[in-house]
């Protein structure tokens, strides 16, 4: 993971990134990394599972 200190000032989910979070880039669309799951089922419609 690389510190970056131009990072962007909101994720796709309107949510602000500050100092310290984790964020990812995908194709351009920056996802904070507590959004990530959310970004992969709503967004890429990715199927998520909980095992019992």
């Amino acid at each position: 993971m690389k510190a970056v200190e131009d990072h962007p000032v909101e994720d796709m989910f309107g949510d602000e990134i500050l100092s310290g979070d984790v964020y990812f880039e995908l194709h351009s669309v920056v996802v904070l990394d507590k959004n990530i799951k959310r970004y992969l089922v709503e967004v890429q419609e990715v199927k998520c599972y909980k095992a019992q």
